[in-house]
């Protein structure tokens, strides 16, 4: 998004600036490039939002439910497991407290022998005493007997039940990895969708959008701004220089009728005459593009020449005289003088006649979304459905150049789409 809000600003920036023509055209293809590239993400992001997110939350919805405290899957596989344990468990547990009475009686036996030898060799113990003891040590070495035996019970019976634990164990872990097989299995394939949707490179938008780019650019031609600049702003512009004008009787008639004692003078327009007619022909072109358009509103269409008189009340005065206020193209003609508007009446903004010429330069393929008659010999006409070529971006007035049927010509940009290859 920031992209076309930089866009935006270089866009407004370039609109105020010095710069014109073919090169402001390039300048501003840049700018479209930026927007494209934007919706170019932007697309990438409604992909990841709308098709891999929506999916991850659809096969999470199919593959784990939520119980009260935890995911059933997972309740469901400890459960399997303890169950599978819980045998064994108990036989271990045997186990263990057969080795900890067998380690237990083996201590005491021991103890038990260290005593009755320690008194054996004490003068100080009695015989009685001596007695005690060595019975007390056979009673342990029994004890020891008793305790290894069962021990050995102990662990013959977990050894026998071994396999099928083992068995029952292995069910339920190859449950638990066939689950998780299929958790890996979603991972990589989502991956492969994010690859697919973040590697733009392989989008044919990207290629359209700087082969554009690239034409736009390469369309650039500083010698035509040039030339354009001279005939419109330079010692090329069309000149309209003061020339002489009879005294015509008309303005006579009027300065009769007029008396001595009449009222203020006034200003009466009495006469027009066209620019164009004693000027040379130059070839121009109706190219739609921002500068052709505004100028083609603005080209003075004829001079009127305003001249005081005094107000009269003969009848045939009005008849002598151009009531309607004239137009924008009635302003100061070189040294002429009409002060009431400062436009320049040499702006004549046309591209050179060459700006429609087929130079062979390929195009990008775009197709008619609905009929258009051309209006102007310089316009496509095309129906809905035709295919042909765009050979320059849309201009600030919303027209684009291109060439149908062997034929170069202008186009409104909204009537058009890019074909997708």
């Amino acid at each position: 998004m920031s992209d076309k809000i930089q866009s935006k600003k270089w866009n407004d920036i370039i609109e105020k600036g010095p710069e014109y023509g073919t090169t402001e055209a390039a300048w501003k293809g840049v700018l479209v490039e930026a927007d494209r590239r934007c919706d170019l993400h932007s697309k990438v992001r409604d992909c990841l939002a709308n098709d891999v997110i929506q999916k991850i939350k659809q096969w999470q919805k199919d593959t784990y439910h939520k119980s009260m405290m935890q995911i059933k899957e997972k309740k469901d596989m400890e459960d399997a497991f303890k169950k599978a344990q819980k045998p064994w468990a108990k036989l271990l547990q045997k186990v263990d407290k057969a080795r900890t009475d067998y380690h237990t009686a083996c201590k005491t036996e021991k103890s038990a022998a260290n005593q009755e030898r320690n008194a054996a060799g004490d003068s100080s113990f009695s015989v009685d005493q001596v007695k005690k003891m060595q019975d007390r040590v056979q009673k342990s070495k029994e004890e020891v007997l008793k305790c290894k035996e069962k021990y050995e019970v102990a662990l013959q019976e977990i050894n026998q039940y071994n396999p099928k634990y083992m068995e029952d164990m292995t069910v339920v872990f190859d449950k638990c990895q066939e689950m998780e097989a299929q958790r890996l299995r979603f991972i990589k394939e989502t991956l492969f969708d994010m690859h697919k949707y973040l590697n733009i490179s392989q989008d044919p938008m990207l290629n359209q959008i700087y082969e554009e780019l690239y034409h736009t650019v390469n369309n650039a031609d500083f010698e035509k701004d040039l030339k354009w600049w001279s005939n419109n702003h330079g010692v090329n512009m069309a000149m309209n220089w003061p020339q002489f004008e009879d005294y015509t009787e008309e303005f006579r008639d009027i300065h009769k009728g007029k008396s001595k004692d009449s009222g203020t003078t006034g200003i009466t327009l009495i006469n027009q005459r066209p620019v164009g007619e004693d000027l040379h022909d130059y070839s121009t072109n109706t190219n739609k593009s921002t500068k052709t358009k505004a100028a083609a509103a603005a080209r003075p269409t004829s001079t009127v020449v305003a001249t005081p008189v005094t107000q009269v009340q003969e009848a045939k005065s009005p008849s002598k005289s151009v009531e309607s206020p004239p137009s924008r193209g009635a302003t100061i003609t070189n040294g002429s003088a009409s002060k009431a508007n400062d436009s320049n009446p040499f702006e004549e903004e046309d591209w050179e006649s060459d700006a429609l010429v087929d130079n062979g330069e390929p195009g990008v393929p775009v197709k008619a979304l609905y009929d258009y008659e051309g209006a102007e010999n310089d316009e496509l006409t095309f129906k809905t459905g035709d295919v042909f070529e765009k050979l320059e971006d849309e201009d600030e007035q919303g027209w684009c150049k291109g060439r149908k049927d062997g034929r170069v010509g202008l186009y409104p940009a909204n009537y058009v789409d890019l074909v997708s290859p």
